[in-house]
């Protein structure tokens, strides 16, 4: 009864909690498992076999957002009988909403048992069907509640009614190590300006008096050191028509949009830049790589790009000035087959244009 209790109250839990994204890509995990082994169906195990506590540790690796797979080595043990089973199983599982916090899953897989204490020791070819619910408490721990059907097959050699059902209602915690973490964050003082297809960069700090394309504005303010000669340019070196665009060098934990306290120095550097120059608008755009869904990910960069922007009115930088738009796994600037083209795609940048 406390167990059943035990699992209600986690479900309820699971559902009330707010959803956000939850990238297990390239994750291990290592954790238990506990429940009750049920037989069930008509049989001689069946009727010999009582339900009693099972329990397990599993291995996990997580191939990206989607799809898992799992080693589990536990032991079925049934009262009233000194009937035990133990298992060695492999199974393939997929997370049905993928990246959410908290996702329906799905599973099957094969295995090896040992039967113990019932006819002649010996190892029979199991397979499993999963299904349950899992919540990520942390992007390091989630909790899973589970049912498993394990079929153990000819548990007394040829005789066709002695194979095993058994239902395990089961809690599951695990813990994950690795994945796609976080880098540390670029230098503070770097930022990245284009125009049309064309990249160079500069450096806030740069003191340096050289005007590469002598249009009267120093290197060191020109975010568009490739305007042409004699074109007429704003403060910071654009022509009224152009945009020039600002690495803003803020990584966020994986599905999250709140901004770490260790990127405030950076951002106060931004926001002293657009008070310098107070006559230039810009939009924050945040952008993600492209592992999930196309809507997931718009509005994660979004509530990304409306955390800096939020960070840079709260320094002082008028609203009417500054918007912010999330745009998804849209416009990469890197490979997203590779782990680091990924970390490269999850950016924010600022936009600049005269008013």
């Amino acid at each position: 009864m406390i167990f059943k209790k035990t699992l209600l109250c986690l479900l309820a839990f699971v559902f009330v909690q707010n959803v956000f994204a939850y990238d297990l890509s390239k994750k291990f995990g290592f954790g238990l498992t506990g429940g009750y082994s049920v037989p069930v169906f008509g049989n001689p195990f069946n009727s010999q076999a009582d339900a009693d506590f099972g329990y397990a540790v599993h291995g996990r690796y997580h191939f990206n957002e989607a799809y898992n797979l799992e080693l589990a080595v536990g032991r079925s043990e049934f009262s009233d009988t000194r009937i035990r089973l133990d298992n060695f199983n492999l199974i393939g599982v997929w997370r049905v909403f993928d990246s959410n916090q908290w996702t329906p899953i799905l599973g099957a897989g094969l295995g090896l048992t040992r039967v113990r204490n019932f006819g002649p020791k010996s190892m029979k070819l199991s397979g499993l069907a999963r299904v349950g619910v899992e919540y990520g408490v942390s992007p390091w721990f989630s909790v899973g509640l589970l049912a498993d059907y394990q079929y153990v097959s000819k548990l007394l050699g040829d005789m066709p009614t002695t194979r095993a059902h058994i239902l395990t209602p089961q809690l599951a915690l695990t813990w994950y190590f690795g994945g796609e973490s976080s880098k540390a964050a670029a230098p503070v003082n770097e930022v990245q300006v284009a125009q049309s297809t064309q990249t160079t960069k500069s450096n806030i700090v740069d003191d340096s008096n050289l005007d590469s394309d002598d249009d009267g504005v120093k290197d060191p303010e020109d975010r568009c050191p490739l305007t042409k000669v004699g074109t007429k340019v704003n403060a910071i070196g654009c022509a009224m028509d152009e945009k020039a665009t600002m690495q803003i060098n803020v990584e966020f934990d994986s599905g999250k949009s709140a901004i770490d306290s260790k990127f405030n120095s950076h951002l106060d550097e931004v926001s002293d830049f657009l008070k310098k120059y107070s006559e230039v608008k810009v939009q924050i755009q945040g952008y993600t790589d492209n592992q999930g869904s196309v809507a997931k990910n718009v509005a994660l960069s979004d509530a990304r790009a409306k955390s800096v922007m939020k960070s840079l009115v709260d320094r002082g930088i008028s609203l009417d000035r500054i918007s912010a738009k999330g745009f998804g796994p849209a416009d990469p600037v890197a490979d997203n087959g590779t782990r680091e083209g990924r970390q490269a795609n999850r950016r924010v940048v600022a936009v600049i244009s005269s008013k």
